[in-house]
């Protein structure tokens, strides 16, 4: 890979992007397929169970969503073509996307690669919940969107381990932020990462432009009623302190996103105890 030059300006030119962060990760090939035939109104469930349960990996991680917390059944679901049944179609495709983006966060074997996931995981679920609570169309795609807004992190690791192994002590010790510090030293953020990789493995254009702004969610062009969902989310976290960045002094009701959404401080307290208790139930999605 080139290496990164230390520009001072946010690289935003997407053909500048590739150009310095070139090592993206492929997205699984057998999650490609099973996308592909979740999404073809022609093809069978038949075919869609029988290319996920020859996937040990992907089996278990499916299985051990549906059995989660998160979807509150009444008996356990053993079998993937069970849980296709169970979930639908639509929650199966965000089951396979979350399943993608896993793939990246453990291939970061780092020490912090679990606060990252984490994180991930946490703000999925707070994300989920405040598209529930705002009434919005699709609560699973603010899920996924939710689980990889972070998804630049351990592919800036990977690709410049030495420098951001620095960024990451720094974040944690409190002396600066992720987006702040990184767009001092390479020209762009995780989250410019981000809505690249979600580009190249085809995800929703909306995905893609809310893990691109989930900093600026204001900034967002056409979607920001989604980014701003995920902006608070991870503020949510940052103010239970899951993951690097913890401020447990964070007034969330005089976020922008929270006027965004129109969410006031008695409804943010509800959704905290609602996020808190999401999360200790499906502790082990993260792992």
């Amino acid at each position: 890979m080139a290496s990164v030059q230390n520009d001072p300006e946010p690289t935003l030119n997407l053909n500048a992007l590739i150009a310095k962060v070139t090592d993206l990760p492929p997205m699984p090939t057998t999650v490609i397929r099973a996308l592909e035939l979740a999404m073809d109104p022609d093809a069978s469930v038949y075919r869609l169970q029988l290319l996920i349960s020859k996937d040990e990996a992907l089996s278990a991680r499916i299985l051990r969503i549906v059995n989660s917390a998160m979807y509150a059944l009444r008996s356990e679901v053993s079998t993937v073509s069970h849980a296709v049944a169970v979930l639908g179609l639509d929650a199966v495709k965000s089951v396979l996307m979350a399943a993608s983006v896993e793939t990246v966060f453990q291939s970061a074997k780092d020490l912090g690669a679990k606060l990252m996931s984490d994180h991930s995981w946490g703000t999925a679920l707070a994300a989920r919940a405040i598209a529930r609570r705002v009434k919005a169309q699709d609560m699973e795609e603010a899920l996924v969107c939710g689980l990889m807004h972070d998804i630049g992190k351990p592919v800036l690791l990977q690709n410049q381990r030495l420098r951001y192994t620095e960024i990451i002590s720094s974040v944690y010790s409190g002396q600066s932020n992720f987006n702040d510090i990184e767009l001092s030293s390479f020209g762009f953020s995780h989250a410019h990462v981000g809505a690249l990789l979600a580009r190249k493995w085809n995800f929703p254009p909306q995905l893609a432009e809310a893990v691109g702004f989930h900093h600026d969610p204001l900034s967002a062009p056409n979607y920001k009623r989604l980014a701003c969902i995920i902006n608070l989310a991870d503020l949510f976290m940052s103010r239970m302190g899951i993951g690097f960045v913890k401020d447990e002094t964070l007034a969330l009701e005089t976020t922008a996103s929270a006027e965004f959404l129109q969410l006031g401080e008695p409804v943010l307290v509800e959704l905290a105890m609602e996020i808190e208790t999401a999360i200790q139930a499906t502790s082990n999605l993260s792992r």
